[in-house]
């Protein structure tokens, strides 16, 4: 099926699950009488989308995104935009995309980080906390290199390290996966995710990423001594280190 069939049935399928809901493939007829204008494309279509809103957007309509990346975009999307984008990233959702797998809980009590900066202007801050709020997210505010900072340990990295996993996995043959149980697809779950949009991810967040990756290849060397010297005082420090983290994780209240 082409590209436009599958974006057809994707309307067609929405229009029978929310009816009385305008949805369209018309961006002008989506924007013309929007109250906020919500990005949740790729990062690297939003800059496309710039142009494309540019004839078609009402001069005060505030502007967010759903991305998460913030550097880029906001610098992007600010440098056209002004003080009427404000850069969101709620953190929820799974592997899966497409209306297919949408949740009508999706934002319950889930985080959005907002990015606002000093170009930020308070009425459109304003709406697009309001948007978040009614949507159910509780929110957080900081700066879009913190957000990157924080993304790359805690979500960027995961994905490229379940990625690496599975690579590890395969080199040896096929017959792993007939018993590959919980432990495995836990761990590798998020790198079902599609390529080209974490590709697109890792690439534009790379510099917070690579700086990631080595302190990943620090502890995996530390572990691997660890075994080759057979200390298990040192595997097991190692191990209930990483327990101890895991286990004091928050959990949303």
């Amino acid at each position: 099926m082409s590209l436009w069939g599958r974006r057809a049935d994707a309307l067609e399928a929405a229009k029978e699950s929310l009816p009385g809901c305008l949805l369209t493939t018309n961006l002008a007829d989506a924007i013309h009488l929007a109250d906020v204008v919500v990005l949740c494309t790729p990062v690297a279509a939003m800059d496309g989308l710039v142009v494309d809103l540019a004839t078609s957007l009402p001069t005060t309509t505030p502007i967010t995104d759903a991305g998460s990346i913030k550097s880029s975009v906001v610098a992007k999307l600010e440098a056209r935009w002004g003080g009427r984008f404000v850069g969101s990233h709620p953190v929820a959702g799974s592997e899966q995309s497409g209306f297919a797998h949408a949740r009508e809980d999706l934002f319950d009590r889930a985080l959005c980080i907002l990015t606002p900066t000093e170009r930020s202007d308070s009425a459109a801050l304003e709406t697009i906390r309001a948007l978040w709020l009614s949507a159910g997210c509780r929110l957080h505010e900081m700066s879009p290199a913190d957000h990157d900072l924080c993304m790359a340990r805690v979500s960027h990295l995961p994905h490229a390290a379940a990625a690496a996993l599975v690579h590890a996995a395969r080199v040896r043959g096929a017959a792993w996966k007939d018993f590959a149980g919980s432990g495995y697809r836990d761990s590798t779950r998020v790198a079902g995710g599609p390529p080209a949009m974490w590709a697109d991810i890792l690439l534009e967040n790379r510099t917070e990423i690579l700086a990631g990756l080595k302190d990943l290849q620090s502890a995996l060397g530390q572990l691997e001594v660890a075994l080759a010297e057979g200390n298990r005082g040192e595997v097991e420090s190692f191990l209930a280190t990483a327990r101890n983290e895991r286990l004091a994780l928050s959990h949303p209240k």
